[in-house]
């Protein structure tokens, strides 16, 4: 055989396996669907869908936060609404009280029984617990964020967890700021307000008192002396302050939610037109690739016979 025709011969061979591969290719694409079948397909591409396919799994990762987030918000919410509703039921009767008072030692015995069910009501809320952790006691979340006289016991440190990129939202809650301690006496204000009328009350049934101190009495709420119902709406105020932040952190949750829902399915359309082939498009591809390759056989044959003759 001449040079001439060993030139021929691996031009030949090279360009077939070229065009094979290309059928190959090709042939893949139809059967799996895919465009991409190895990174050395298209690298750039590859990259690109790598990284789309890094951040949808970040936002799943936020998703599954953002679902446990919202389903402590949406408890710790409930809680303070049922705080704030029993506070103004006791708000009408404290002012019922300070402008009728008591007509005898029954009606005093009647409600002295009621406000003492409402501050056990009022702490039990605080004291809610998800599973075992009470979300009101800060990091301290294994006991009691509040002891039966209404003394705070948790921890001012909350915990957080990451709901998007510079995002952090609480898992637990400082009861002291969000339920209204006295910084005096570390108590719920809400419930010092409360045994300070049931001690006037016990004390004019037992004769050493008078129903008139509801009016007069005060309370130091965090180094201030105030009346009892100015300190009563300070703690109700705080805990309806705080049940509106909360709202709030779930409006967050809600919108950030839509974003990423948005953005993951833009994220998929976009893997989708990277790494997915067109069925019309890679049978096309295929034809030609085909065409080529009878094209190749059928040049390599004649000049052959061309070189043989």
């Amino acid at each position: 055989m001449r040079i001439t025709d060993l030139l021929r011969y691996d031009n030949y061979i090279k360009n077939d396996q070229i065009r094979q591969n290309e059928i190959e290719k090709y042939t893949r694409q139809i059967a799996s669907g895919k465009k991409l079948l190895s990174p050395s397909d298209d690298t750039v591409a590859t990259v690109a869908s790598l990284r789309l396919k890094t951040i949808n799994q970040d936002i799943e990762r936020f998703g599954r936060n953002m679902d446990f987030v919202q389903n402590v918000l949406d408890s710790a919410e409930t809680q303070l609404d049922s705080i704030v509703k029993a506070g103004q039921e006791i708000r009408v009767e404290i002012i019922r009280l300070l402008n009728t008072g008591v007509l005898d030692k029954e009606d005093a015995k009647v409600l002295r029984d009621y406000f003492v069910n409402m501050k056990d009501y009022i702490i039990k809320q605080a004291n809610f617990k998800i599973g075992d952790t009470a979300i009101f006691g800060g990091i301290k979340t294994q006991t009691d964020p509040f002891a039966a006289d209404g003394t705070y016991q948790g921890e001012t440190v909350e915990t957080k967890v990451p709901v998007a990129p510079g995002v952090e939202l609480n898992t637990t809650f400082n009861g002291a700021v969000y339920i209204g301690v006295n910084s005096v006496s570390n108590k719920m204000i809400i419930t010092e307000a409360i045994d300070k009328i049931v001690d006037i009350i016990d004390r004019a049934i037992a004769g050493t008192g008078s129903l008139g101190e509801l009016n007069t009495a005060t309370i130091n709420v965090n180094g201030n002396n105030v009346k009892i119902l100015e300190a009563f709406d300070i703690g109700l105020n705080n805990v309806m302050q705080y049940r509106s932040v909360i709202g709030t952190q779930i409006k967050t949750i809600q919108d950030l939610k839509s974003i990423n829902e948005k953005n993951q399915v833009f994220n998929n359309e976009l893997i989708s037109k990277l790494e997915d082939t067109e069925g019309a498009e890679a049978i096309t591809n295929l034809q030609k690739a085909q065409l080529a390759y009878q094209a190749l056989i059928s040049v390599f044959n004649q000049n052959r016979q061309l070189t043989l003759l």
